[in-house]
């Protein structure tokens, strides 16, 4: 199988509907990027704006809510879609020069239970849409799939093409790529013969009224630079993802390490128009990595890189909620390392720390999940790595969920002075994070799916330097609002 290919391929994806009426075509990619915001901007009012996905349950439709800051008054508007559309989101940048200043900033909604032709078995969607300021709604421009034109890969039933998502993400007047790169697990692809071995697929989409894809390539366990042995069943790569600068963290939370099954480990990869280093595979039995690969820990089942200044290496933060801490089953841990750019090897001390480490809050407890979801967010002059541990019991209140920063001893639960809500048995508080410090956000996004019989919630904001936090909501149900976020 082929790794990824040097030479841009553009040949045309599948169009959504009401598009040509609504963008105009752009200019060549020769010409100046000239985005003025962000990634995450869909408004362009110059803050960034807030996704959150609700895929639904007991086969109801999903559905992405997105909030625009709209100059300070915020406004809220939804995208409609197949049940489990919303399972994971994201923004991305298409945008060469003058032209549609919409293409800026995309929403990029995963849909992995979702057919592609009608009468087919589910393999999964990904779905990118743009805002129009004239409609104040989202417009459909593209839908892809592994077997879209220009793609590579095949279209499998139960693969969940889209259950994860992350992108180059632009910061206003960066001068990053006019395409950024997108990146879509499936976790469930099968390779070689071997179920769920997983799967990620590597695009990137132009600025053409007919959207077309460029340089696209897959990375899984049949291709041999992630060895000459048969791709192991049930790895399940790509369940996470995250991208910074030229580097992408891949999950695999199900991959045998030593013998233990779904101890778990990630790929550390580098892109870009240079030959770099091949993927790196690293686990808890990698030397210079603290703890034991252990059946159950599935180590990469949340992965998150924090971009550094200064050319100084990214921290990349790798949670294992099913790590046992001593006799207490599936505690959970979070290991903390920096990675080159340049080798994608670790520099300095690797760290695993679980919430009986120093500067880390609370006590470990069986279940607790601790890094089922890991992010980071900036305030003032520090950066924040902030960790989810949605199986936290408070008082009595069973899988009410808590949210942590590493190092300082901070935690948050909805019993805590500031934060809204009640703890209550099943929130699941911290299921979901985003806020990196690379797109802008100043406050972090705590979703809190499991919120009133899964109704859901989300916290925009916590009282990390006294800051205000606010609460939004869903409104039926069972639709898990807040299952995915993205600033």
């Amino acid at each position: 199988m082929r790794r990824r290919t040097r030479t841009p391929l553009l040949i045309a994806a599948t169009l959504g509907v009401a598009t040509a009426s609504v963008l105009a075509q752009a200019p060549p990619a020769s010409a100046e990027p000239e985005c003025l915001t962000g990634s995450s901007d869909f408004d362009r009012d110059g803050t960034p704006d807030i996704a959150v996905g609700v895929p639904g349950g007991s086969g109801r439709a999903g559905a992405v809510q997105v909030r625009l800051s709209n100059k300070g008054k915020p406004v809220t508007t939804t995208v409609t879609g197949a049940p489990g559309f919303g399972t994971a989101t994201t923004t991305l940048s298409s945008y060469a020069g003058r032209g549609d200043v919409a293409l800026c900033s995309q929403l990029v909604v995963g849909s992995p239970d979702e057919s592609a032709r009608a009468g087919r078995p589910a393999g999964g969607v990904v779905h990118v849409y743009t805002y129009s300021t004239s409609t104040k709604s989202f417009v459909r421009r593209a839908t892809f799939h592994p077997e879209s034109p220009g793609m590579w890969g095949t279209d499998q039933p139960g693969a969940r093409f889209g259950a994860a998502l992350a992108a180059e993400q632009r910061t206003a007047g960066g001068s990053q790529p006019p395409f950024a790169r997108l990146f879509v697990g499936s976790p469930n692809q099968e390779v070689w013969d071997s179920p769920e071995s997983g799967q990620i697929t590597s695009f990137r989409i132009d600025d053409a009224r007919v959207p077309e894809v460029q340089d696209p390539y897959t990375l899984d366990f049949g291709d041999e630079i992630l060895g000459d042995s048969a791709p192991p069943s049930k790895a399940h790569l790509g369940a996470s993802l995250s991208v910074s600068g030229n580097l992408v963290v891949i999950g695999v939370p199900g991959q045998t390490v030593a013998g233990a099954a779904t101890a778990g480990s990630v790929i550390i990869d580098q892109f870009g128009d240079v030959d770099g280093f091949l993927p790196r595979e690293l686990s808890q039995a990698s030397p210079g990595v603290p703890g034991t690969a252990e059946a159950g820990d599935r180590f990469g089942t949340s992965v998150h890189l924090v971009a550094a200044s200064g050319g100084r290496a990214p921290t990349l933060l790798v949670g294992t909620p099913g790590e046992d801490v001593g006799r207490l089953k599936d505690a959970g841990s979070v290991t903390v390392l920096r990675v080159s750019r340049s080798t994608g090897k670790t520099e300095g001390t690797v760290r695993t720390v679980d919430q009986n480490s120093a500067g880390m809050a609370g006590s470990a407890e069986a279940d607790d999940q601790l890094g089922a979801a890991v992010s980071s967010v900036r305030y003032g002059s520090s950066i924040a790595y902030l960790v989810g541990a949605p199986g936290e019991d408070v008082g009595k209140a069973r899988d009410a969920g808590m949210v942590q920063t590493i190092g300082n001893g901070k935690g948050w639960t909805q019993s805590t002075a500031g934060v809204p809500g009640t703890a209550e048995a099943g929130d699941r508080m911290g299921a979901s994070l985003a806020g990196s410090p690379a797109t802008g956000a100043k406050k972090p996004l705590v979703g809190i799916p499991g919120e009133d019989l899964a109704t859901g919630a989300v916290l925009v904001g916590l009282p990390i330097d006294g800051g205000s936090v606010s609460y939004l909501k869903g409104t039926r149900i069972g639709n898990r609002y807040g299952y995915s976020v993205a600033p």
